[in-house]
């Protein structure tokens, strides 16, 4: 936060500075020429920006429970794969759902969410968090029109 702050109040100070000098010749010769822009990227790459990216695992996997019922070891509902959310609606036997047309040419329909975090038309990504569920969740998976099981998806495109 504190780091924040000081970036803030340079670019307050060199703001205020081109609004006194509006040519602002001295800043583009002084500040932006290579030496000192490559020292000053440097500096600001080192001391504000540091790499606190943790690598996590993208492979998303579901226990299967019985017929199209499954289970994550979590609550959330993630994206197989990259798509484009297609439905996302409500309906008797589904409940809350999210239909995602996959770059596969896929259709993966997740059922019996509580909470939605996508719209239609979103582009979604592998591992991507499309809401939450209670207890169990539908999958459904439909290839060219045909119903495939899990099973099947995962020995396709794994």
């Amino acid at each position: 936060m504190t780091k924040m702050m000081v970036v803030m109040l340079v670019g307050l100070a060199v703001l205020s500075y081109v609004k006194i000098s509006p040519n602002g010749t001295y800043i583009k010769d002084y500040i932006l020429n290579n030496d000192y822009y490559e020292t000053v990227s440097l500096w600001i790459a080192q001391h504000l920006f540091t790499n606190n990216d943790i690598a996590v695992s993208s492979q998303v996997s579901y226990t299967h429970i019985s017929d199209n019922y499954y289970k994550s070891s979590t609550n959330e509902v993630l994206n197989f794969d990259n798509g484009r959310v297609i439905y996302v609606d409500y309906q008797e036997i589904l409940g809350n759902y999210v239909t995602v047309l996959l770059e596969n040419g896929i259709e993966v329909t997740y059922g019996q969410m509580n909470v939605v975090f996508v719209s239609v038309y979103d582009s979604v990504e592998s591992a991507t968090i499309l809401g939450t569920y209670d207890d169990s969740l539908i999958i459904i998976f439909n290839q060219d029109g045909q119903e495939i099981d899990y099973s099947t998806y995962l020995e396709l495109y794994s």
